[in-house]
């Protein structure tokens, strides 16, 4: 599966205005919702929160990757926000996050695993350049494009 099948300009966010984490969680959440991506916020928070209670998931450099994979999901889909103002998270370097990228998979299809996602995600974001780049995007747009081009970049060296 193709990371760029499941981000859209809908499901992005570079003006969200949470402060905490569960804030970030639940509107990216309701984004999702709204492009009838998922068909319940609670439940798909809840399993999203199940998951952050296992470990962290900011993967460090300002970044998290937060997800949840239930039977609320009915397309899988990455809802995307950035924050002004850095955010607490666990993550591996300990610093907050200006990026999030929520994740959300069907619970029961072997065909797009969560883990595919994150991994391709978790790729594409571990170059500096590239986060530095989607913090300074002023608009969905640029973000999108950005996003597009560095991942079409990394399937390439991939093949």
């Amino acid at each position: 599966m193709n990371l760029l099948d499941v981000i859209s300009l809908e499901t992005i966010n570079i003006d969200l205005q949470a402060q905490t984490k569960q804030e970030v969680i639940v509107e990216l959440s309701k984004l999702l919702h709204k492009e009838n991506r998922i068909s319940s916020v609670d439940e798909f928070v809840k399993a999203v929160y199940e998951r952050e209670a296992i470990g962290e998931t900011g993967m460090g450099n300002h970044v998290a990757i937060p997800h949840g994979h239930t039977d609320a999901v009915l397309h899988a889909s990455v809802a995307v926000g950035k924050v002004n103002t850095p955010i607490e998270w666990e993550s591996l370097d300990d610093q907050p996050v200006n990026l999030i990228f929520l994740i959300a998979a069907p619970k029961n299809n072997k065909e797009i695993s969560h883990l595919s996602m994150l991994s391709q995600l978790a790729s594409v974001l571990s170059y500096e350049e590239i986060q530095n780049e989607l913090m300074e995007c002023e608009n969905k747009n640029e973000f999108l494009k950005i996003f597009t081009k560095y991942f079409d970049e990394y399937s390439k060296n991939r093949e």
